[in-house]
């Protein structure tokens, strides 16, 4: 394709559209050309399975259900008229054991796959023999407009929602960082923060939970490594909520942070190595931060009682702030591992094609 992952998932929507008219366009050539009876069901299959969906792994795994239902329920459907006309009884006791069968495996992960076989099963032994003609070729139509829809689904724009979670890694944590440097800023010249600012970082979260079901049908590895990184990245998100909305002026905790430049140095290393790590899951080679290599760390309660009287080591609020900028440093090293285990596999590792630029 001439079109990179990340162009096609920023400009899923429109290309959605133009993949589903494409699908369609070609099963109507092809209805036109070989005139199948009950070609409709074709189309139908088509924007059943292709219409609500713009992720691959989801559009593949509702096709190929679909295809294998449907084979399935024609083939029992077919294998029912074997039996000889007048065991009638014999007949709707095995439809209605193959149903209940079906309906029993719609709790399970295939319950579409089991739908279409109790819904295919119906359109072909249901209705009695005169039936039977209607019902093969509504199963042929069904079965290539399936396929149809496979084939379309990978040729033409095909939007992977594991590259939309990469994007959306790399944006909740680049926002991450520039709002710890807009908080550390506010508090060296009293300038508030924007009040809505934080709730981005909320909808880029509440995001990768609506995409969590469409990952799953695409990752390879552990759910559980997808699912770690994003229960991560709600730890940071409250970290950051409690420091950006506490207010730091009792026990005048902002004075003794501004005349402390070793834990102004310290905070904008993180300020940088949140930042980095950004950059880092947008190329795809995620370094492991480990926690001896972030200075805040070794800024402590023992570092400042050496150095600062009494009076100020009853400032709970100062040493408030401390423990939260820990909390925060923790959580960014640990989600480091969870990231390097995703990001760092061979089909995150993209070459921007110029037109994301």
């Amino acid at each position: 394709m001439l079109l990179s992952d990340r162009f096609i998932v920023q400009h899923q929507h429109m290309l959605h559209i133009a993949r589903v008219v494409i699908a369609c366009t070609i099963a109507l050539v092809i209805i036109r050309v070989f005139n199948f009876p009950h070609s409709n069901w074709a189309l139908i299959t088509i924007i059943v399975i292709m219409g609500p969906i713009s992720y691959l792994g989801s559009v593949l795994t509702k096709a190929n259900q679909r295809l294998g239902g449907t084979i399935i329920g024609a083939g029992l459907g077919l294998a029912l008229f074997l039996l000889p006309a007048g065991y009638m009884m014999l007949h709707d006791f095995l439809l209605l054991l193959i149903l209940a069968m079906s309906m029993y495996a719609v709790k399970g992960k295939y319950s579409y796959a089991a739908v279409l076989v109790a819904l295919t099963l119906f359109l072909v032994a249901g209705g009695g023999s005169g039936d039977i003609a209607v019902a093969e070729w509504r199963a042929i139509n069904v079965i290539w407009g399936s396929l149809l829809s496979i084939i379309c689904s990978r040729l033409f724009f095909p939007s992977r929602a594991l590259i939309h979670f990469q994007l959306l890694v790399t944006e909740f944590l680049q926002l991450s960082s520039d709002y710890y440097l807009m908080h550390n800023k506010y508090l060296h010249s009293n300038v508030q923060l924007n009040d809505h600012s934080i709730k981005f970082l909320s909808i880029n979260l509440a995001k990768q939970r609506a995409l969590m079901v469409h990952i799953y049908k695409e990752w390879k590895g552990d759910d559980q490594e997808i699912t770690d990184i994003v229960v991560m990245e709600r730890r940071v998100l409250s970290v950051l909520e409690t420091l950006i909305n506490r207010d730091w002026h009792s026990q005048n905790a902002i004075q003794t942070i501004k005349e402390n430049p070793q834990l102004i140095k310290a905070t904008g290393q993180l300020f940088d190595r949140i930042n980095k790590l950004s950059m880092q899951v947008d190329n795809g080679e995620v370094e492991q931060l480990l926690t001896n290599d972030i200075r805040l760390l070794a800024i402590t309660y023992e570092t400042f009682s050496s150095l600062d009287n009494s009076e100020n080591m009853n400032n709970f609020n100062f040493f408030g702030y401390l423990w939260l900028n820990h909390e925060l440093a923790h959580h960014i090293s640990s989600i480091s591992f969870n990231l390097s285990k995703v990001f760092n596999r061979e089909h995150f590792q993209i070459k921007k094609h110029p037109i994301d630029d």
